[in-house]
């Protein structure tokens, strides 16, 4: 049997674009040049638990609660600078679909690059959007630099 990766449960036709977008941006010369080695799935589809924890980052004032909705959805230990970071600004994620996924940079292959600079952040964008994605860093409102979804 084949192991699960993050990528398991994306929308089939969604999933395609994702891959093709992952593979160029593992063959990107630029990203290379920027010291990007790797490109990490950090999640794809969501629970509706999941979901709600992560809304109520930044919303509750108690980050205690926080972090216990973070555990009873079986979520990473908060701290309580997180607990009171908003994370979300919605509960109808298309992560809940399968039709998101999170991508971030590494320059190790294992550990998320989350303080790359906008050039590294800017040229995945680029990539994800030539592959058909809709990037959550183009957005005018609130940028979203690892988010990529199956436009509307």
């Amino acid at each position: 049997m084949a192991a699960m990766t993050k990528l398991d449960g994306l929308a089939p036709k969604f999933r395609v674009r994702v891959e093709a977008a992952l593979d160029a941006m593992a063959q990107d010369a630029e990203l290379k040049r920027l010291d990007v080695q790797k490109i990490i799935v950090v999640e794809g589809l969501r629970t509706l638990a999941t979901q709600i924890a992560y809304y109520c980052r930044g919303r509750m004032k108690n980050s205690a609660d926080v972090k216990a909705i973070f555990a009873a959805a079986g979520l990473w230990a908060l701290t309580d600078k997180e607990a009171v970071t908003p994370s979300t600004w919605t509960l109808k994620s298309r992560h809940l679909e399968g039709k998101a996924v999170d991508l971030a940079p590494s320059r190790d292959g294992k550990t998320i690059w989350w303080d790359a600079p906008e050039t590294v952040w800017a040229r995945m964008g680029a990539i994800g959007q030539s592959h058909g994605l809709e990037w959550g860093g183009a957005w005018p409102d609130k940028h979203d630099l690892p988010h990529f979804e199956e436009p509307e």
